[in-house]
């Protein structure tokens, strides 16, 4: 019977998340429990690493490997923890040389050939996973062998083959639920993402794949394409997992959830039905056009708590350089309509985009305060490989260490390139950044309703923040007295 270690990585928070790693909340991995679901098929013998919680450092994560002894490794890699991938598939190499490597997700997928040339990894999938993966498995419990017919790129007899992409899996439905059981030993430090409500267990949950938009800034590594589970199997998921864990709360990771009004109020009234909001909570992510009353209403009925919406900006030519596809005005009602039935709203926004200058950036800010959600997140634009901005601003112009995978990140200065793309440098983002956070976000309401909702944890993360932000502000201040007398 083979053996098979799945490892979800953990980036370097202090690059990932700069002072705000303070903040940071493991979240159920959710790619690792579908593959699990389909590892189970072919053997029970399935040992699960998710180094968000444990945060192991790269020589206790590959002595947690050697001593299961895996037939398989299967890795997740983001590009944010491509580099301690990377360092544990080459000790790997060393220690277990027949032990076969698999990798999967976001940047796996966009340099899958590079990957496998490398000697990496055996075989990289490309896009969607499940068939893949299982065909994958099937071959080498048949032959001792990584083959694959379509979705992945790998290595036979020494030669690389890349294979064509495979077809996108038409009937969600039939994709075995997450095997959340080999999560077992996690469940209690899977919390909600600050600032929503502190529920344990929390589990994630994908009701739908791909993304029909085409922001500049967005890789989706489904597609463009969108598909869609149907209700029921929606809500036999939830279901299946509050009896069996006990999860009273949900967080559904789409990038878009739900997709539009009319196929939002389909599944919404059935959920209704079923009694899901009676029992449990959830949370989505989704557009604000597609929001209005009656859209809202069913949101809360069905057990909707809160709605991450990807506002991006707060000007309408901030919007247009990103092909976001949204007004501000369609914010605004929005956040109106979700207001009125009591639904909490977490803004989501971004710096630094195309053709952003600090005035722009200041209108952002300020529509921020004046929209009052309940919390709002600003990130830095980062060009992620397989975005438009990764295309016109970055491939083929630097040559990337694999540490400088560390650096793509939101909130640090230290970038690995140079964001052509905006008058704002890396320095002055960061600063905006942290005024908006504080800005929009430390109201005396706000800071109550935290320390309500969240307890004491919440308010010592934040204390950390501060604490951290003016370490800075000291330093900038060193570095402005030693330049004026050097």
């Amino acid at each position: 019977m083979m053996r098979i270690f799945f490892l979800n990585p953990l980036p370097d928070l202090k690059l990932s998340l700069g002072i705000y790693r303070f903040l940071y909340t493991p979240v159920p991995p959710i790619w690792a429990g579908y593959m699990c679901a389909i590892a189970q098929k072919y053997t029970k013998d399935i040992e699960v690493l998710d180094n968000s919680v444990e945060k192991l450092d790269i020589s206790q994560t590959i002595s947690r490997i050697k001593e299961f002894k895996p037939d398989l490794l299967c890795i997740s890699v983001l590009t944010q923890t491509a580099n301690f991938s990377f360092k544990v598939s080459r000790a790997i190499r060393e220690i277990l040389p027949r032990t076969k490597i698999i990798m999967g997700g976001a940047h796996a997928s966009y340099f899958s050939y590079d990957i496998v040339k490398s000697g990496l990894a055996d075989a990289a999938v490309k896009g969607e996973g499940e068939e893949t993966f299982e065909e994958i498995l099937g071959s080498f419990q048949d032959s001792g062998e990584v083959r694959v017919s379509k979705g992945a790129v790998f290595r036979s007899d020494g030669e690389i083959i890349s294979t064509l992409n495979r077809d996108r899996i038409k009937d969600l439905d039939s994709i075995p639920f997450p095997a959340w059981e080999y999560f077992r030993k996690y469940m209690k430090f899977y919390k909600p993402v600050p600032p929503n409500k502190k529920v344990v267990p929390v589990l994630t949950i994908l009701g739908s794949r791909g993304c029909p938009f085409s922001c500049n800034f967005c890789m989706v590594q489904m597609g463009r394409k969108y598909t869609i589970r149907s209700p029921e199997n929606i809500c036999d998921e939830m279901e299946t997992f509050y009896e069996n864990f006990g999860c009273k709360h949900f967080w559904f990771v789409d990038p878009l959830f739900p997709p539009s009004k009319s196929l939002g109020l389909k599944i919404l009234s059935y959920m209704i039905k079923r009694g899901i909001g009676k029992k449990m909570s959830w949370d989505c992510e989704t557009r604000a056009q597609i929001i209005d009353d009656e859209l809202a209403e069913a949101l809360k009925e069905s057990g909707c708590e809160l709605v991450a919406l990807g506002i991006e900006g707060g000007n309408d030519k901030i919007l247009e350089n990103i092909n976001k596809k949204q007004t501000v005005e369609e914010v605004r009602k929005a956040v109106k309509s979700l207001k009125k039935y009591g639904i909490r709203v977490m803004g989501l926004y971004m710096l630094g985009t195309p053709g952003e200058n600090e005035k722009l950036a200041e209108e952002t800010i300020k529509f921020a305060r004046n929209l009052g959600t309940y919390g709002a997140k600003f990130s830095i634009t980062v060009p992620y490989p397989g975005t438009e901005l990764w295309e016109n601003y970055i491939k083929g112009k630097y040559e990337f260490k694999e540490e400088d995978w560390d650096r793509f990140s939101s909130y640090i200065s230290d970038l690995p390139y140079k964001m052509e793309w905006t008058e704002l440098t890396p320095k002055k983002l960061i600063k905006l950044q942290r005024k908006a956070h504080i800005y929009a976000n430390l109201t005396f309401d706000k800071v109550i309703k935290l320390l309500l909702d969240r307890g004491s944890d919440i308010i010592f993360s934040i204390f950390k923040i501060m604490v951290e932000h003016l370490k800075s502000l000291t330093k900038d201040l060193q570095y402005t007295i030693y330049k004026s007398f050097f």
